[in-house]
């Protein structure tokens, strides 16, 4: 039984994070049919031959057509250290509101890096691998901490906290996210939808964050987070989360589901982030043509208690061979349908 409580099951406030976070998969794409019906129903897109992308034997490469198109969110669509910043002041106020004393966000971090540490130093012990919440989790845990430190019932702490992450947290973030866009996201979006309508175009993304609640729904026919694949799939987190294969091969799953299915051709698939591990090399795994979205003006942002490990010496770029790795590289979403159109999409 030790085992279990430590790997997936740490305490009663990570089972809760988890039962709540389900909710979300409502508005999230990917987990479910919604978005997958909703693409049958986009206007234009259901007329779609899947045979009209197919080149014939003797077609030249101008010819053939971008078939999926999928988009890191965080520093790629909008910047992440303005979003989660938003979105952490609302969850915290939230719960000062109704719990006094309650930390601040750099105290609430700090809870999430006890938590972490304290897990992996027990399965350590144990010898056992670690199960890591999610980001979602995590903070909800942390939260619960502090309040019942401060003398909140437990049943008070959790109700609190776990509310306070779905009802403050979650819409900040999306809302910020819309703020925060940066400059021509929608019309490349826009664009992108009349050169390749019958292309798929997907999100994946390790954080929190959703096209759908950055008010870009319309674009998208599926969504992948790694928290949702953690908690509504029990992925563990390293198998979960970029540069790993997993997510990749699940939008290969929904890009072949598309009413447009994917070929199964790798050059018509191209993936656009900011990350040259977690995005560029992750998607070259798959032969994937990459596009590095590298936002002069964004300051990367530095995880709180939640997660990321700065200074992980894979992440150093001079480590990578970026030529095998980008095919192109932009300073603006903007620039990527004629990046596209160049390549004789």
């Amino acid at each position: 039984m030790a085992a279990v409580s430590v790997g997936r099951c740490a305490s009663s406030t990570a089972a809760v994070a988890a039962v709540c976070f389900t909710g979300r998969a409502h508005h999230r794409a990917g987990f479910g049919t919604s978005r997958a019906s909703h693409a049958h129903s986009r206007g234009g897109r259901a007329t779609c031959n899947s045979a009209s992308s197919e080149p014939s034997a003797s077609s030249s490469s101008s010819n053939k057509c971008v078939e999926v198109i999928t988009f890191d969110l965080d520093d790629t669509l909008w910047p992440t250290m303005p979003v989660v910043s938003a979105a952490n002041e609302a969850f915290v106020s939230f719960c000062q509101e109704r719990i006094p004393g309650f930390p601040d966000c750099a105290g609430v971090n700090e809870y999430m890096k006890a938590i972490r540490k304290e897990r992996e130093q027990a399965s350590e012990v144990l010898g056992e691998r670690h199960y890591p919440l999610s980001f979602a989790s995590l903070r909800i845990a942390g939260g619960y901490r502090a309040a019942v430190e401060l003398g909140c019932p437990e049943s008070d702490a959790i109700a609190v906290v776990s509310r306070g992450y779905h009802i403050a947290w979650i819409p900040a973030r999306g809302a910020a996210a819309k703020h925060h866009l940066f400059d021509g996201v929608v019309e490349s979006l826009r664009n992108l939808r009349q050169q390749y309508p019958c292309a798929a175009i997907g999100t994946i993304t390790n954080g929190l964050g959703s096209a759908e609640g950055a008010g870009l729904g319309e674009f998208f026919d599926f969504e992948i987070s790694a928290d949702a694949l953690m908690d509504e799939m029990m992925i563990h987190g390293d198998d979960a989360r970029k540069p790993a294969t997993f997510p990749f091969e699940l939008a290969m799953k929904y890009a072949r589901a598309h009413s447009t299915p994917w070929s199964g051709e790798p050059s018509r698939w191209v993936h656009v982030g900011d990350d040259l591990l977690n995005d560029c090399k992750a998607a070259k795994v798959h032969s994937f043509r990459t596009v590095h979205v590298a936002h002069p003006d964004v300051v990367p942002y530095q995880p709180g208690g939640g997660g990321g490990y700065p200074g992980d010496p894979a992440r150093d770029e001079t480590a990578l061979d970026l030529q095998a790795i980008v095919d192109a590289k932009v300073t603006s979403v903007l620039e990527l349908p004629g990046v596209l159109a160049a390549w004789n999409y």
